[in-house]
């Protein structure tokens, strides 16, 4: 018998960076706790990877969480239904700000312990009040770099309740790295991958607005992704192509849409970018690492923490797209070595063990 239960809430209606770090923990230490996922009855891509993650289907719960009248009426149908479930749960886990408003006041209610796992610093997401209620309201919250933790200044200079943890890694994109995949190939075209939720805060513009300027018709940029579901993200991702079309850029440049596996399209890149503002720790950084493609980040949010300038990867200034340009052209040299340190890097301080088990640790400490 398990010592431990857990209620896991994550009702986003796509499935990004914040569901794909929750599908790797459960993977992890599913043998060592029970637990349900309660999901949107929307979300049928969630649904499918957490199944494809060997997640049983007992194991998941789908409520509806979206009406006519959008997601406040959604809210109320999640904060019943945490209210009258969560007497047989030790803990209520919220994997987003809307899932911690509704369903942690009804965990609150019933005296359970509860924890928000912020994976977005909230200088950027800035929900006003709505954050100082999440703290209210957690018994602990997860950030998922120093970054994040220090963004919750704004609400409290007390951050005695806000724990840096570091999303866990996913094992599955570790693989030897061969010094030939880093010599020049003559009439070769250099491949940049652009990762993740296609939305205007991951910046996908500044890549294309840099290949543009370098003219250079070798480089091609693949979008790994989609645009999440509201109109704002899809009209940014309607820019993006008319951009591309209009600087006649369309025969450079990929849309692959939603991909289960990112490791499908990676084998033939060459540069992982991630242009994003105010990045709280992006998976993609480390992902890639561990792949052993070179990474070139924007200075902005956690990826600092990831990416020692020319040791693990390359920096640029956000914003400045001459200099994002020019540092494309320096990782075209052979870049073996900052592969290996990369790899080297992330295996060490994101190891499956510290994270999953710290964060198994905190359960035990609050339950």
């Amino acid at each position: 018998m398990k010592s431990i239960n857990i209620l896991y809430v994550d009702t986003c209606l796509d499935v990004a960076g914040g569901q794909r770090s929750l599908i790797a923990l459960l993977m992890n230490i599913s043998s060592k706790i029970d637990f349900t996922i309660l999901i949107d009855e929307s979300n049928k891509k969630y649904e499918q990877e957490l199944l494809k993650a060997g997640i049983s289907g007992n194991s998941i719960i789908k409520i509806k969480t979206t009406s006519f009248a959008g997601r406040a009426l959604g809210g109320l149908n999640l904060f019943k239904y945490v209210l009258f479930k969560a007497a047989k749960f030790d803990i209520i886990h919220c994997n987003t700000f809307y899932d911690g408003l509704f369903a942690m006041p009804a965990a609150r209610l019933r005296g359970k312990k509860t924890i928000f796992r912020a994976r977005c610093g909230i200088d950027l997401s800035n929900h006003g009040y709505i954050d100082n209620l999440i703290h209210m309201f957690s018994t602990r919250i997860l950030a998922n770099s120093e970054y994040v933790k220090n963004t919750f200044n704004r609400v409290t200079p007390d951050l005695n309740k806000v724990v840096s943890l570091y999303n866990p890694l996913d094992m599955k994109f570790q693989r030897e790295i061969n010094p030939d995949d880093f010599k020049p190939q003559a009439e070769q075209d250099f491949v940049i991958a652009v990762v993740g939720a296609i939305t205007e805060v991951k910046n996908q513009m500044e890549v294309l607005k840099a290949l543009a300027l370098l003219n250079d018709s070798s480089l091609k940029l693949r979008f790994i992704g989609e645009p999440r579901s509201t109109e704002k993200d899809r009209a940014y991702y309607n820019n993006l192509l008319t951009y591309a079309k209009g600087n006649n850029l369309s025969s450079q440049v990929e849309f692959t849409g939603f991909v289960s596996d990112v490791r499908d399209k990676l084998g033939d890149v060459n540069l992982v970018c991630v242009p994003s503002d105010r990045e709280p720790l992006g998976r993609v950084i480390f992902e890639s690492q561990l792949f052993g493609i070179p990474v070139l980040a924007s200075d902005s949010g956690g990826n600092t923490e990831l990416i020692k300038d020319g040791v693990t990867g390359y920096l640029y200034k956000l914003g400045n797209v001459n200099e994002l340009a020019s540092q494309i052209l320096k990782v075209k040299d052979n870049n073996y070595q900052l592969a290996i340190n990369a790899q080297q890097f992330v295996l060490e301080r994101f190891s499956p063990e510290r994270t999953y088990l710290e964060e198994l640790g905190l359960y035990h400490e609050i339950k």
